[in-house]
Formats: structure tokens, C-alpha cells, sequence
């Protein structure tokens, strides 16, 4: 519905602007088609940039929280079939050259060290931080830890592109 709505708008604009031109020559009209498209251009690459920001601003703490629960503090196994659900290609080779067992990854996104006691390894919050990134809050071995996960969209996907401690 929205890109009929589009290319009717884009169509009543040229209309609009070949009317209110005058164009009686073809260079003028030329040009005028050209205005009207590389307005229509902008109107719908600002659109696809709101439509990314909702998406991430929606499904990223989502996303990270499903991650976090399953993979890094659940009994799930993270493999090279089921990063790719939250990863991007970028993020998934860094952690491939960091682990030689990408199942060890998880623990990029947690306490490395497991120093402290053994109860309490949770996910307590995901804060929104702006520009694609989040703080992933959480409890491990006892001590409070944060990561800092920056977010992007990918087709139709929301992943993680980049993690910070």
C-alpha cells in the first residue's frame, strides 16, 4: 500500500511540477521529471531509514535478551549455524578468530575469567544507548558486568555487529 501511495505521490508531483513550470520545451521538462525523481528519492530513502531505526529500536533488545538467555547464560550451543541469527559475517569471523571453538564464544559476551561465586548468571537489562548500540546488563559468577553491543540490520535481519567490554 505504501508504494502505491508512493508512486502516486511521485506521479501527482511531476504532474504538479510540468504543470506549474510551464514546460513547453523538452529540456525544461526533462529537467522537471529529473527534480521529481530525485525528490521522490529522497522521500523514500528517508523513509527506509525511519523503517531500519524502528526495526532495531523494536527487535534489537529482543534479539539480544533471546541471545543472551539461550546462548550465553542458557544450555544451548552456539554453532556456526545458529550465529548467523545473531551475528553478523563481520562479528562472527572476529569471534571465530578469537575462539578456536566458536561454542566458546559466549564467552566474549561474559566474564571471561568466571572469578566469583558460581550462583547468579543472568541478563538483568538491555539499555538503549543510541546510534545502533545497547548495554547488555547482567550477573555473572555474582559480579555485575556490562557489554556494550552495537545492532544493525541486515536484509530483513536485526544482528549484532560489535561488542565492547
Amino acid at each position: 500500500m505504501r508504494k502505491i501511495i508512493f508512486a502516486y505521490s511521485a506521479f501527482a508531483m511531476l504532474v504538479l511540477v510540468i504543470a506549474t513550470t510551464g514546460c513547453n520545451s523538452s529540456a525544461k521538462r526533462e529537467q522537471a521529471i529529473a527534480d521529481s525523481i530525485a525528490r521522490a528519492d529522497s522521500i523514500a530513502k528517508a523513509d527506509s531509514i525511519a523503517n531500519v531505526a524502528k526495526m532495531i529500536e523494536e527487535q534489537a533488545p529482543v534479539k539480544i535478551k533471546e541471545f543472551y538467555d539461550k546462548y550465553v547464560f542458557g544450555t544451548t550451543t552456539l554453532d556456526d549455524e545458529n550465529i548467523k541469527e545473531y551475528c553478523t559475517e563481520k562479528l562472527a569471523k572476529k569471534l571465530h578468530e578469537a575462539y578456536e571453538n566458536i561454542g566458546d564464544a559466549i564467552f566474549k559476551f561474559r566474564n571471561e575469567g568466571r572469578i566469583g561465586n558460581s550462583e547468579g548468571q543472568f541478563l538483568t537489562d538491555v539499555e538503549r544507548l543510541g546510534d545502533g548500540k545497547y548495554k547488555a546488563c547482567y550477573i555473572d559468577w555474582g559480579i555485575s558486568q556490562s557489554a556494550i553491543l552495537t545492532v544493525v540490520v541486515e536484509g530483513d535481519k536485526v544482528l549484532m555487529d560489535e561488542i565492547e567490554k
